[in-house]
């Protein structure tokens, strides 16, 4: 394997190898990090999603509370 690859480095110029190094360096660094993004990204919505949930049960204890208010006031 270790000769297959030197042997189609050899064949590039020198610039080329190196431009091809960097390119796989970058995919490697993102296959590593891809992962982490992931959680990330599933972390943060779903603290989106329960301060949405939130937001919506408060929405709903104030309308309920407005209908309290309104049927048990005084009466003309």
């Amino acid at each position: 394997m270790e000769w297959y690859v030197e042997q189609i480095f050899k064949g590039l110029p020198f610039g080329l190898g190196i431009a091809i190094l960097i390119f796989l360096g970058i995919l490697l660094i993102i296959w590593l990090l891809l992962p982490l993004w992931v959680l990330f990204i599933q972390w943060n919505t779903g603290k989106i999603r329960d301060e949405i949930r939130r937001l919506a049960d408060q929405i709903e204890r104030r309308e309920w509370d407005e209908k309290e208010r309104h049927h048990s006031g005084p009466k003309d």
